[in-house]
C-alpha cells in the first residue's frame, strides 16, 4: 500500500483540507496524478464546497523530502 498526504485547494490557492490517500501497491508504483485524483474525488464526496465550485479546486502532493546525511 501507498499513503501520501495530498492537500486540497480552493480558487484562490486556500488550503481548504489535507486527506491521507492509499492506493494499492503494484509494479511502478502510482503516479502523483493518481493520489491528486483520489483526493479531489473525497473532496466532492464530502461536500467540502458547493457543487458549483468544484471545477475551481485543485490538490498537491507534497514534494518528496530528501534527507542529507
Amino acid at each position: 500500500m501507498w499513503t501520501r498526504n495530498v492537500a486540497v485547494f480552493d480558487w484562490r490557492g486556500k488550503r481548504l483540507k489535507t486527506y491521507p490517500i492509499v492506493i494499492e501497491e503494484r509494479e511502478g508504483g502510482p503516479r502523483d496524478t493518481e493520489f491528486a485524483s483520489e483526493a479531489l474525488k473525497r473532496a466532492r464526496d464530502d461536500k467540502l464546497v458547493p457543487e458549483d465550485e468544484l471545477e475551481g479546486l485543485t490538490a498537491k502532493v507534497p514534494e518528496k523530502i530528501k534527507l542529507w546525511r
